[in-house]
């Protein structure tokens, strides 16, 4: 099996809020793009690779910590600006259910110690990294719950308790962010998280340069910028 050298990886372990109240076709499609973007991750971030799991679980092996905030965030940009159609649902409990999703849309937490085995071969994980992700999400399980509450999506969990302290700080800003967004101001700065630039996202999505920038800044883009830059100077 592969070793991993003894140094400090981060991991992400994900799972999509309310995906049961799904139609098949509407998980199908998400699950699509999920799949792609973990192919992406593994072309863009050297050594990097995922894997879903149960169907609305991800959880990705990220060989430099320092890239990991900027992919949970691509994450979940990536699933809140999935189109869905709340209104053909009849019942009430669902429609409600269906708004937890468009609002939160993916649970992440974000791991960082060191892993023993990170194996893309035979698809195996183990370290304290991916456990460290793994409880930070299972803590926030809501199956079969009849009455689901959500005050956060994002997480961080480490061996350091002050370092974890002040990035699940920082994460708590960002959930306040992601927790008014549209879906269009997921799918801009999806892409400047991607490093585009503000007259390229114009071009893709065939809008102006000014609504871009519009979407931008009512999203908080600048603040985000600079906690990234920030994150990524990080020594973990």
């Amino acid at each position: 099996m592969q070793k991993i050298k003894s140094m400090n990886k981060a991991t992400i372990s994900a799972d999509i809020v309310s995906s049961t109240e799904l139609t098949q076709g509407a998980l199908s499609q998400l699950q699509s793009e999920m799949k792609a973007f973990v192919k992406q991750i593994g072309i863009e971030y050297k050594g990097s690779w995922g894997r879903l799991s149960k169907g609305d679980s991800v959880e990705i092996y990220i060989d430099n910590p320092q890239d990991s905030l900027r992919i949970a965030l691509l994450l979940k940009t990536l699933v809140k600006k999935f189109k869905i159609d709340t209104e053909c649902v009849g019942n009430d409990t669902d429609k409600k259910r269906l708004d937890m999703f468009k609002t939160y849309g993916i649970r992440i937490a974000i791991g960082v110690g060191e892993m023993r085995i990170a194996n893309k071969r035979t698809n195996m994980l183990d370290g304290e990294a991916i456990y460290a992700s793994g409880r930070a999400i299972e803590r926030q399980r809501t199956s079969n719950k009849s009455k689901i509450v959500i005050k956060n999506t994002l997480f961080f969990d480490s061996s350091d308790s002050k370092l974890t302290q002040q990035i699940n700080a920082y994460l708590g800003f960002l959930d306040v962010l992601f927790k008014r967004a549209t879906e269009r101001q997921c799918e801009v700065v999806y892409y400047r998280l991607s490093g585009k630039s503000e007259n390229e996202i114009s071009e893709q999505l065939g809008i102006k340069q000014s609504v871009v920038n519009q979407h931008s800044t009512t999203f908080g883009w600048n603040a985000v910028e600079q906690l990234l830059k920030y994150y990524e100077q990080m020594e973990f």
